[in-house]
């Protein structure tokens, strides 16, 4: 079944093109990453898929439902690419946490007291962080605590808008090892936008080349070729060629 149907998607902002006729499905339960340059449209592409701006024509679909059906059919996760806020805003990860869950949820899991918000930080490997302010978190820290705040209400599909950015190298590899387990473990369906094609043919399932139009779509095995990559890219990104292949 297909978790995500996106048919001739088109966002216009005066009378420009910020994507057009994009159509692509997303199978359930597969990790799918974005890929494209700077300005080719990948935010603009997730923000219009979640009803977050307008987009005419084009329809979309979520597990064979209508877009506008979707908050009565399931939930849907989304990690933004910043989260801006005042660092010296005095409010707690358990009190970010406490402000998503609803007041009345079926699972007992998720009511508003610490023990079930702590459960969920576990989940995410940041029960430490529970009583931390959020303005004193590294960008690791902080984007654990925003998949954990993603996933309270349980949704069948993630959206992630470059989820790593700022975060070192060892924070990039838990985070998506994580995003990994999630998508095992819970059968979590997951959209990521990435620059690092290292990471994208070492964890997404099927990649799709943004830049405005769909260029293409795949396996990274099969789509992360030196011509596509040139393609998409240009000459400037010759460098990731040789990332991406050393693990053909």
């Amino acid at each position: 079944m297909n978790a995500l149907s996106v048919e001739n998607l088109c966002v216009k902002i005066n009378n420009r093109h910020l994507i057009e006729n994009i159509t692509f499905n997303v199978e359930e339960g597969r990790i799918v990453a974005l890929i494209g340059p700077n300005g080719a449209g990948k935010t603009t592409l997730i923000k219009a898929v979640l009803g977050l701006i307008p987009y005419s024509p084009g329809t979309v679909s979520f597990f064979g439902q209508p877009f506008r059906n979707v908050n009565s059919h399931f939930k849907v996760g989304y990690v933004p690419q910043r989260l801006e806020f005042d660092r010296t805003f005095p409010l707690t990860v358990s009190e970010l946490i406490g402000f998503t869950v609803p007041p009345v949820y079926s699972f007992s899991f998720f009511k508003r007291d610490k023990k079930h918000i702590n459960e969920l930080l576990e989940i995410v490997g940041a029960q430490d962080l529970m009583d931390r302010s959020i303005g004193g978190l590294s960008g690791g820290e902080l984007q654990r605590v925003m998949i954990a705040k993603a996933i309270v209400n349980e949704p069948k599909i993630l959206f992630l808008d470059e989820p790593a950015s700022g975060v070192d190298i060892e924070g990039q590899e838990r985070f998506y090892d994580l995003v990994k387990r999630l998508n095992k473990e819970k059968g979590l369906t997951v959209i990521l936008i990435s620059h690092d094609l290292n990471i994208v043919y070492r964890f997404a399932d099927n990649v799709l080349c943004i830049n405005r139009r769909l260029i293409c779509s795949g396996s990274p095995a099969n789509t992360l070729t030196d011509d596509v990559i040139k393609n998409v890219y240009g000459e400037m990104m010759g460098a990731y060629i040789h990332s991406c292949h050393e693990h053909d």
